[in-house]
């Protein structure tokens, strides 16, 4: 079975970039999660650095890529700098690791939002810049999915928003995996409030509260996501 490995950009004291009320340690969990739930569905073992607010050092996240040996690794952040659109850094060397930066950097294309194109970063000796794309075992890439200080945000500030990048993020992981894409249905929440009953042990009176909320949907597939 297919493993990926999800590093999630900053937490705990580490907020990340911030703009506008945004921090980006909770948004890139927020997609980290939307993720993992779509790669789950699909039957893929996942792995995250963190799944709460939490601190997470990059030289933990590389040993915890590393050691649980992934097929593949993508690592999930918010630019800022008051720019426009996504981008996505891959290794120098190209190979499968700028096959999983294109595939990604499609689906997010098609879910409207720009590309910055994909990019490499090299230090002075001619090695890659980020630790981790330079230090993982596996083909890696970085994902910058927009700038949350600049009129950009408003393509991912809500959460529904943000599981359209998250599902994004994993087509693109599935097609370099050479798995098929198979649509999304109502199962799928049923599936996640099941997830949810049982390992929480939440009452029905619970579960209807919870799909009363504006985004139910996009909550159930994340708590879901948290408890696999």
């Amino acid at each position: 079975m297919a493993k990926v490995f999800i590093g999630v950009g900053h937490g705990g004291s580490d907020s990340g970039a911030t703009g506008n009320g945004m921090m980006e340690k909770n948004l890139a969990l927020s997609m980290a999660l939307y993720c993992k739930a779509e790669l789950v569905r699909h039957k893929v073992n996942v792995n995250m650095s963190r799944e709460k607010d939490e601190n997470d050092r990059l030289s933990e996240e590389i040993r915890e890529c590393n050691a649980y040996d992934p097929d593949v690794a993508v690592d999930i952040h918010i630019n800022a700098g008051g720019g426009d659109g996504f981008e996505v850094y891959h290794t120098r060397y190209g190979g499968k690791g700028k096959e999983l930066a294109y595939n990604i950097e499609q689906e997010v294309i098609r879910i409207g939002q720009n590309s910055r194109g994909l990019k490499i970063r090299v230090n002075d000796e001619g090695r890659d810049y980020f630790g981790f794309i330079r230090e993982t075992v596996c083909p890696a890439v970085i994902l910058e999915a927009g700038f949350l200080d600049s009129e950009d945000r408003w393509i991912f500030d809500a959460p529904e928003e943000q599981r359209k990048f998250g599902v994004a993020y994993a087509k693109g992981i599935l097609k370099t995996l050479g798995i098929s894409w198979m649509p999304d249905n109502v199962s799928t929440v049923q599936a996640a409030i099941q997830t949810i009953r049982s390992k929480a042990g939440l009452e029905q009176q619970t579960i209807d509260y919870l799909m009363a909320y504006r985004y139910a949907n996009e909550l159930v597939i994340k708590l879901a996501a948290a408890m696999c």
